[in-house]
Parts: structure tokens; C-alpha cells; sequence
């Protein structure tokens, strides 16, 4: 019964969120990220903020589902390199949530060279929701990011 339920795993929901500063070009970062992640640029919302030494800053989001949430999920997931692969599998607990989202952090530089890779520093936020399932246990969740990364570990 349990192995039914686990197939059944599916991203619902992509929330996209990144900080453009004042020195960036906010067209060209967000169509380099549109590109690298595959969403289309319309998918994205700024909001206006001040920096705490009063300098403009661009807060940009976007929010997929279903279909949309999925491609950039297995994008990212299949991009990512040996290292940050390995460093997400032996990890996973720490990246996965109670609820079952996982969140990541990209490197914002690197994916405006065209590469995807985890970091915490001027990073892209992503929280990949997953459609919920009252019987599910954090565990079943990291078991299915598992299997997205690649491993049957």
C-alpha cells in the first residue's frame, strides 16, 4: 500500500524568488535565469525595495504549478554537478521540510553563466512543493527527492 502512494509523488507548486540590485541589469538576469531554468520571463513579478544603505533593490518572484513546477524541478535536479548531487543526497534531511518542500539555494552568478549550482551566497531561493498527502512522513518525501536526483539509495 505504501509503495502505491509513493508513486504518486508529484511537484505541484514552484516558488522562484531572487534579489536584483541596483548594479545588475534586472532585464538581462531575469532572461538569463528565464533561460537556464526554462520559465518564461512573463512568469516573473518585482517588487521595489530599499536596500539598508537606502540603495534600489528588486525583489522578483514567480510561483509555477503543476506541469511548469515539474520541468524546472527535473531541470534543476538533473543539472546540478557530482559534487552538489553527492552533498544534497547525504544531506537531504536538512533541505527537506516537514511538509515535504524542498528548498534550495542556486548561485545567482553561476546561473547567468549558464551553469546550475547550489549556494548560499547572492543565491536564487526555490521551494519545490509537493502535492501533500496527510498519510506521508518527511522520510517518503526525502525517499522521492532520491529518486529525482538520481540515486536509490
Amino acid at each position: 500500500m505504501q509503495k502505491e502512494k509513493l508513486t504518486s509523488f508529484e511537484i505541484a507548486v514552484a516558488e522562484i524568488s531572487f534579489l536584483v540590485h541596483a548594479t545588475e541589469e534586472k532585464d538581462r538576469v531575469i532572461n538569463l535565469i528565464s533561460s537556464v531554468l526554462i520559465v518564461d520571463k512573463d512568469e516573473f513579478e518585482s517588487e521595489n525595495l530599499l536596500g539598508h544603505w537606502g540603495n534600489q533593490i528588486e525583489m522578483t518572484k514567480g510561483r509555477l504549478k503543476g506541469k511548469l513546477a515539474r520541468d524546472v524541478a527535473n531541470t534543476i535536479l538533473r543539472s546540478l554537478d557530482t559534487y552538489d548531487r553527492k552533498k544534497m543526497l547525504c544531506s537531504l534531511d536538512d533541505y527537506v521540510d516537514d511538509k515535504g518542500t524542498l528548498h534550495l539555494r542556486l548561485d545567482k552568478q553561476k546561473i547567468c553563466e549558464g551553469k546550475i549550482e547550489l549556494s548560499d551566497i547572492d543565491s536564487i531561493k526555490i521551494k519545490f512543493k509537493p502535492k501533500l498527502f496527510f498519510s506521508r512522513f518527511k522520510q517518503d518525501y526525502i525517499l522521492e527527492y532520491r529518486r529525482l536526483l538520481g540515486s536509490n539509495d
